[in-house]
């Protein structure tokens, strides 16, 4: 592979790598505000500007198996999913977060190992 390709390999990684990082603060925080009762208007600003993030982004699901070996983005837009359309309860989202953390856990993992080499 040519010095070129690989540096536009590892950007994408780099930036599916911060997307996924971005991805464990700000699901969480979704869910938080969308299953609470009374929101102030800063948390519904908060809210819609989490949303259009998560809609404005579009990876190729099979981007992030083939550069990380992971199926992080298909757990990420299900989570995400599962948070906005309103047809899930509270428990169900934190189930479907807790698969998104733990994923998200083993791959930070990975990563911490190959930093450290």
């Amino acid at each position: 592979m040519k010095a070129k390709n690989i540096e536009k390999v590892n950007e994408a990684i780099f930036v599916l790598r911060s997307f996924i990082d971005l991805s464990s603060e700000l699901l969480p925080y979704l869910a938080e505000l969308k299953y609470s009762k009374n929101l102030s208007a800063e948390d519904q600003e908060d809210q819609e500007k989490i949303i259009e993030v998560f809609k404005s982004y579009n990876f190729d699901k099979k981007i992030s198996y083939l550069l990380i070996h992971s199926t992080i983005l298909d757990v990420i837009e299900k989570s995400f999913n599962f948070i906005v359309d309103g047809k899930h309860s509270r428990d169900s989202s934190r189930k479907q977060l807790l698969e998104f953390r733990k994923e998200h856990r083993k791959l930070k993992n990975n990563w911490n190992l190959i930093d450290a080499n």
